[in-house]
């Protein structure tokens, strides 16, 4: 997943960590819907828009990880064809870098929009700490710290908001693309937890009574270490055949917490999209 592709999903589920961004309330984001709007005219798109569902502001929102010396020509042409196919209503654009080193110069012909405050430039290196301002503007920092900042930086905010742990975990996924999953997870001891959940559920419990637990439990760990993109599937070992379902259902509520969708835990169970289903949220 690209870093603009990231920054997108963090607007889209937590709308108000933009408007703490731009300066507003974080509360004013229920007043807005966040989506992508296809432009008819030149094949262009509009990934972000902030877009008020009463009279306000519309926010054009985007990020720009990367020099580009035709960036703010680029986006005024789409900003000017959204307003023509859209509404000639109040808007401003929001540009989000990573720091002033990857911001282009060129603005020539375009300083009068600048003057008139149409454009906002929020540079996440210059943001002060991100836990001060909340674990949503947290995790925007995030994305850009170093390596070795990133995990201690990771393991303090899912110490302080775990409810945040899928987002943590796939900014993470990025910055480490050339980790497995289980190496990661294991980075922030969420290996540890997995089991601890484990031990909670039902499932959990009916199998230990019924002796199969040290299979199950061994198959499943096996199946974290071949990674979860290989599969749970491959961890299951032979001779656990009676329990096998059993331990794959109790591995479902786990696995949801970790991230991942009914229909990849259905793939990587080799188990029926039915039977996820039936475990419930």
């Amino acid at each position: 997943m690209r870093t603009d592709a990231l920054v997108y999903f963090l607007l889209k589920s937590l709308p108000h960590a933009f408007f703490v961004l731009i300066g507003r309330p974080a509360d004013d984001a229920k007043n807005y819907r966040f989506q992508s709007v296809e432009l008819k005219e030149l094949s262009f798109r509009l990934d972000g828009v902030f877009m008020p569902l009463s009279a306000d502001i519309s926010y054009i929102v985007e990020a720009q990880f990367h020099l580009d010396h035709q960036f703010y020509p680029r986006l005024f042409a789409e900003v000017f064809v959204y307003l023509k196919q859209y509404g000639n209503a109040p808007w401003q654009a929001v540009v989000i870098y990573p720091s002033r080193k990857v911001e282009s110069k060129n603005i020539s012909g375009y300083e009068a929009l600048f003057e008139a405050g149409l454009v906002q430039r929020i540079y996440l290196d210059e943001l002060p700490d991100g836990l001060k301002l909340g674990n949503g503007i947290a995790l925007f920092k995030l994305l850009i710290e170093p390596e070795q900042a990133a995990i201690r930086s990771a393991k303090t905010l899912l110490e302080q908001a775990p409810e945040q742990v899928d987002f943590i975990q796939q900014i993470l996924f990025y910055k480490f693309s050339n980790l497995t999953r289980e190496e990661i997870l294991k980075m922030l001891s969420i290996e540890e937890a997995f089991e601890a959940e484990l031990k909670k559920t039902r499932a959990y419990q009916e199998i230990l009574q019924e002796g199969k637990l040290e299979g199950i439990k061994q198959g499943i760990k096996e199946g974290i270490k071949e990674g979860i993109k290989e599969g749970i599937k491959e961890g299951i070992k032979e001779g656990i055949k009676e329990g096998e379902l059993q331990g794959k259902l109790a591995a479902v509520p786990i696995l949801r917490r970790l991230g991942l969708s009914d229909e990849q835990i259905a793939a990587e169970l080799s188990i029926p999209i039915s039977a996820v289903k039936s475990i419930s949220r």
